[in-house]
């Protein structure tokens, strides 16, 4: 009987082998374009046709990428430390149930409940325990969101407790147990992903922490899905997905061109006032000189759109964003704050308008008042933090008056940075 066993568990190690070996270089396309923020090429002189795409892993939250999972197979009894006589070794069942949560990609938490029978030392059992995995794709050839194949460790800790009176211990019929195994996943569909899992299970008796109630072997075949990614997380990641240098660049640019226009404007209203100084002068016509007047007051409404118009040019990759109510900048937020106070200290020169934007939500003047005290809270941080003189920095507030969009996008609830043009 013990040879027959492990020849089923030496088929099933090939199995997993084969599975894995060419599963190294099979991808499925992702469907979320989250996972694509963030491309970076690198090409040579040689070849510039060789650039590859590098993913860096997004910053999600804790209610982000968590999955439910069920699985069934076969438990295979092998013999343990003094069995009894009467106990079997035939191979039986076993069902779980499970929630996983993606702490990185390499890194998933699992909390588990398990029904399980067992013929040689435990009956039919429950137990529930805490484990984790550990993928080796990811591990050795970095993150990749189109990669459907997956090869991991896993391993867990908990209790159980034997529900037929089959065991007798010092505790009852309850048991602590162990265990540990490797599965392969395949993504077939943006949210689902099915499972061949193998794992060594080791029971131990509570009150003879060395007595065992014999190991077994429980392999499963299973199927997953994915909750996927919040909505709150995939603004703020499309937000940082703006956060690259050619963005960057590309603000830099327009705001030079609102400050060349403004330029211009100023030099024409100069010369305007000179004009309408030298019709004063020369004691021109009534008519004529109204006419200049009312040139004079166009180009000066213009210069004031112009300024007007800064809050229009949305300063995305320099916005801040908030939870509903909250006006504390937030901790994952301070990188940006970081980037802020770098570019005044190496810009002396530059004054800043720190801006408060509010949602639809609350009243209009709840929101008024919020949006002044992110933006005074804002100016806290670079003041206190990072030593940015108090004089560079004004502080103003829009409430839910002026949006991004729509006024339901969360974008709304945010700080935005705006160079002062004197």
């Amino acid at each position: 009987m013990l040879k027959r066993i492990l020849k089923i568990g030496m088929l099933a190690s090939i199995m997993m082998c084969s599975f894995s070996a060419f599963a190294q270089e099979d991808y499925y396309p992702a469907q979320n374009s989250l996972y694509e923020f963030y491309p970076c090429y690198n090409a040579s002189e040689q070849d510039e046709q060789s650039a590859q795409t590098v993913y860096q892993y997004p910053n999600y939250g804790f209610w982000s990428n968590w999955s439910i999972g069920a699985n069934g197979g076969v438990t295979l009894p092998l013999k343990g430390s003094d069995p009894n006589p009467n106990y079997t070794y035939d191979p039986s069942w076993g069902a779980t149930l499970y929630f996983s949560k993606e702490l990185n990609y390499v890194w998933d938490l699992r909390l588990i409940g398990t029904g399980h029978k067992i013929n040689n030392g435990i009956g039919k059992a429950l137990s529930m325990s805490v484990g984790t995995t550990f993928s080796i794709f990811d591990a050795i050839k970095g993150y990749n969101p189109e990669r459907a194949w997956r090869l991991y460790l896993l391993a867990s800790a908990g209790m159980g407790m034997d529900i037929s009176g089959f065991a007798v211990d010092h505790y009852g019929h309850f048991y602590y147990i162990a265990t540990a195994g490797m599965g392969v996943s395949y993504r077939f569909a943006e949210d689902w992903t099915l499972t061949l899992e193998g794992t060594g299970a080791a029971p131990g008796d509570l009150g003879d922490p060395f007595g065992k109630k014999g190991y077994y072997f429980y392999t499963s075949l299973g199927l997953e899905y994915n909750f996927g990614v919040t909505a709150t997380d995939k603004a703020r990641i499309a937000q940082e997905a703006m956060l690259t240098q050619e963005n960057f660049d590309a603000l830099t640019q327009e705001r030079d061109q609102v400050k060349g226009e403004l330029e211009v404007a100023k030099k024409s209203e100069r010369a305007l006032q000179e004009k309408v100084a030298a019709l004063e002068k020369n004691q021109v016509n009534a008519e004529k000189l109204a006419k200049s007047e009312e040139e004079l007051k166009k180009l000066r409404a213009q210069i004031d759109q112009i300024k007007k118009e800064q809050l229009n040019f949305y300063a995305l990759p320099l916005s801040i964003l908030y939870a509903v109510d909250q006006y504390s900048v937030p901790a994952n937020e301070m990188r940006k704050m970081k980037a802020i106070a770098q570019v005044m200290k190496d810009n002396p020169d530059y004054k800043f308008m720190i801006v408060g934007f509010a949602d639809y939500s609350g009243s209009a003047e709840y929101n008024q008042k919020l949006s002044v005290k992110r933006a005074e809270e804002a100016k806290k941080v670079l003041v206190k933090k990072y030593g940015i003189a108090e004089d560079r920095l004004v502080v103003d507030g829009k409430g839910k008056g002026c949006s991004f969009g729509d006024v339901k996008m969360s974008v709304n609830r945010r700080v935005s940075f705006y160079r002062v043009i004197e």
